[in-house]
């Protein structure tokens, strides 16, 4: 008879307060890879990244090769390492080679890196692997907005979401782990860094090309703009090259007495 005399006291359904509203499950979002989401209705994308690209130095001389020049207005934290690293150079020395210590290179030096890069492009995403090291970049192209970085913690690749404006990609990206993270040899990643890309094929699709548009209040002051090239190179596959500390110990630029730490 308790049992009865407490549902007898339960107010009408009709009175009830509504149960609360349960949050947004991160789960509920279709992937990249998703049947559905890959099935969906768009248009037909300007060009196809899908092959191998070689970073030349050759292609890229007037904008300073492997490294971003000309060089914005560094802050002067940013300027006193950077001149540090020049002198280091000067001396045939390395500068805090945390790349030659199995760090990752990141991004934007991961896309400057020797041996090609493997591009694969979808119309949720575009995967591009580095064969050095291995290192992966995913670009989001399904309409999806940054991670909250309160959730997705910081990477070195960071979290790019791309979309298509005429015959030109352009990719946004954002939440970067600046730890033994370099822009180039003595200029730090921040955490506020953003970076801008407007992509492009060129030369009848033989030539990939890509502007950044970085900034980092930091590091630097306003934008700093480069425009890197890459030739397709298409006889090639991509192979695991790993980096290993007991190898790389032993190599000259990251040994101690030629490594400037």
């Amino acid at each position: 008879m308790a049992t009865v005399a407490i549902y007898a006291q339960s107010a009408p359904a009709a009175q009830r307060p509504a149960p609360a509203a349960q949050p947004a499950n991160p789960l509920d979002k279709p992937g990249a890879l998703a049947k559905d989401n890959l099935a969906k209705s768009r248009p037909k994308p300007p060009f196809d990244l899908t092959g191998n690209w070689m970073f030349a130095p050759q292609q890229n001389k007037e904008n300073g090769g492997f490294g971003y020049l000309p060089l914005p207005k560094l802050k002067a934290a940013a300027q006193a390492s950077y001149d540090e690293a020049r002198k280091a150079q000067a001396q045939g020395l390395a500068y805090k080679n945390d790349e030659g210590a199995c760090w990752p290179a990141g991004m934007p030096q991961m896309m400057t890196r020797v041996w090609p890069n493997q591009t694969i492009q979808l119309p949720t995403m575009i995967v591009m692997i580095q064969m050095l090291k291995g290192e992966i970049r995913w670009i989001y192209l399904d309409g999806r907005p940054h991670e909250d970085p309160e959730i997705k913690a910081a990477s070195y690749a960071g979290d790019s979401i791309g979309h298509w404006e005429g015959d030109t990609l352009v990719v946004e990206t954002t939440n970067f782990e600046p730890k033994h993270h370099w822009i180039m040899s003595g200029i730090p990643v921040g955490p506020k860094l953003k970076i801008v890309e407007r992509i492009r094929l060129i030369d009848d699709g033989k030539t990939m090309e890509d502007t950044f548009i970085m900034t980092d209040p930091d590091n630097w002051e306003g934008e700093w703009r480069n425009t890197k090239r890459w030739f397709r190179y298409d006889n090639s596959d991509i192979e695991e090259a790993y980096c290993l500390p007991d190898l790389n110990d032993r190599l000259p630029a990251t040994a101690a007495p030629s490594n400037v730490r």
